[in-house]
């Protein structure tokens, strides 16, 4: 029993300090980026300064999820480390949660404000997304940073922010042309389990040619739809990847799609696995360094599940469900 003990404290030694070792070049700070509403956003810069991959790093940048009403930017540790690690700029965004502050203030979300609510919330986080890209455009000089590589990435409510936040930016919105550089675009987009969430739109029009999109998405999502849906007489909809994906092939608009048969919103979480995290670096490395228009679908279907039909009404219900 004792050696059985030892062995045990031997390898938890062993694994803590192989993690101290993995992350041992990474350094972070944490700015403040804006303050809105009397709240201070602030962002985490992680950056390995040992690492010299590049001459100017490329920039990641990633949202966390929680409906606009909980989560927080650690939530993306192991994730922004690994980007680090690999010689990007990585960086962990706060934005304000409207729906947690709905909430808090004694307003009840019901199917007659829903839309209102959460189309505010999206373009509140937004805003404070735009508001950090121009934060790091403005320091990009002091961290050795190469503006012309952003990559967004987020989950769930964070992926729902960055795949919109590219739409606005191709049909030059004003809550984008008033906070970015003129001609400033993102490199990728890479949403895990998020779509495009936009008021008064029943069909998706793109002014300009996107940038690349790395998705993850599974079938019967009943979060996020995988496909297009809205309420209303079309003031909210929801345009999920089986819908924009073949307008971005079209548009011959490089992109990794990633189609969980029969998975639900779990998949949001698939950012924080090993493998979904060399995916994508393979993936931006073909993109962006090698230069490939890439055009991949990939169906996968884990633990023979099967594809469930959801709607944006079931997410509706979710969301605004008392406890």
């Amino acid at each position: 029993m004792k050696r059985k003990f030892l062995n045990a404290l031997i390898l938890c030694l062993l694994v803590s300090l192989k993690c101290m070792a993995v992350a041992e070049g990474v350094t972070i700070r944490n700015y403040v980026y804006t303050e809105k509403d009397g709240q201070k956003l602030t962002l985490d810069v992680y950056n390995d300064p040992s690492n010299h991959t590049f001459e100017k790093k490329p920039v990641f940048i990633f949202s966390f999820g929680g409906g606009w009403e909980g989560g927080h930017r650690q939530a993306g540790h192991a994730l922004l480390t690994d980007f680090a690690e690999e010689g990007y700029i990585a960086i962990g965004i706060d934005y304000r949660l409207h729906i947690r502050n709905l909430k808090d203030s004694g307003v009840k979300l019901d199917k007659s404000n829903f839309c209102e609510a959460y189309a505010t919330a999206i373009q509140m986080g937004i805003e404070d997304l735009f508001d950090a890209t121009a934060f790091v455009i403005d320091n990009a000089e002091k961290w050795g940073a190469d503006t012309s590589i952003v990559v967004l990435c987020g989950c769930s409510a964070g992926a729902i922010n960055s795949a919109t936040a590219e739409y606005l930016i191709c049909n030059d919105h004003p809550l984008a042309t008033s906070r970015l550089p003129k001609g400033f675009n993102y490199r990728a987009i890479i949403p895990c389990a998020g779509g495009i969430w936009v008021t008064d739109c029943t069909q998706l029009t793109w002014k300009r040619r996107p940038c690349a999109y790395i998705v993850f998405h599974g079938t019967s999502d009943e979060m996020v739809p995988y496909d297009f849906d809205t309420v209303a007489d079309g003031k909210f909809s929801t345009f999920g990847p089986a819908r924009y994906i073949p307008q971005l092939e079209e548009m011959q608009v490089p992109f990794m799609f990633h189609t969980y048969v029969g998975d639900t919103h779990g998949v949001a979480m698939f950012y924080d696995k090993r493998w979904v995290r060399q995916e994508m670096k393979n993936a931006l490395g073909r993109i962006i360094w090698w230069n490939e228009n890439i055009k991949l679908k990939i169906n996968d279907a884990r633990y023979d599940r099967p594809h469930k039909e959801r709607h944006l009404k079931e997410s509706i219900d979710r969301l605004t469900a008392t406890e």
